[in-house]
């Protein structure tokens, strides 16, 4: 009886240690969990940098919209006029009030008055004829209420051996290759021109025209409705 209680006794030891050792293994088979929180690396925008952005983007998209009214002005050259009503000048740029009696020069323009809203003293060519080719061009009828407008190059008496007088200037020569692309239709800024008094305009009157140190203040432009 004695040796039975011992042998029970023996087992129950050995049924604990069993329960202890499978606790534990249990526990080292469980999965671990993190402490750690995930984040995310984008910062909030706040409702005052989306207002910012979408005014940005709504002043990119108006600028980008922008649409240029009103007539353009080109840069001014000058308007190479040396003498009033003269036909007869050489190496000039002259202006008729009354009739085009210039004949057979390299270029005549018909100047009528034009309106052009926000742009002051313009004018329309309503007829132009142009002799660079043949060395002729045909005269031009004077516009009610604008003018006629013809140049020439003129000739080097000198280097022809003729005469001891050159009538031609780069600042004539450089005012026909302009108006040689001028076009009928073209509406153009003139200023510096004095049609009433018939003043030559210039900064040299005691200099002669075809010199290169005479100024001539008259300018164009080209204006583009």
């Amino acid at each position: 009886m004695k040796k039975l209680s011992l042998l029970l006794a023996a087992l129950m030891v050995l049924c604990c240690f069993a329960l202890a050792s499978c606790g534990e293994a249990e526990e080292s088979s469980a999965p671990a969990t993190s402490s750690t929180v995930e984040t995310s690396s984008e910062a909030p925008v706040s409702s005052e940098e989306e207002a910012s952005s979408e005014e940005e983007a709504s002043s990119e998209a108006e600028s980008s919209e922008e649409v240029v009214e009103g007539p353009i002005v080109s840069e001014a050259s000058m308007f190479w006029v040396t003498h009033f009503n003269d036909g007869a000048s050489e190496g000039a740029g002259a202006i008729f009030t009354e009739s085009d009696t210039a004949g057979g020069w390299w270029i005549h323009v018909a100047f009528a008055p034009a309106t052009v809203e926000g742009v002051e003293s313009v004018y329309e060519i309503v007829a132009l004829t142009n002799g660079l080719a043949d060395g002729s061009a045909a005269a031009v009828e004077v516009p009610e209420g604008g003018f006629v407008w013809a140049i020439n190059t003129g000739n080097d008496y000198i280097s022809l051996g003729m005469g001891d007088t050159d009538y031609t200037s780069p600042n004539c020569s450089g005012m026909v290759s302009q108006a040689s692309l001028w076009a009928v239709g073209d509406k153009i800024q003139i200023l510096g021109v004095d049609l009433e008094g018939l003043t030559v305009p210039t900064e040299t009157p005691d200099v002669n025209w075809y010199d290169d140190a005479y100024v001539c203040t008259a300018t164009w432009a080209l204006v583009t409705e």
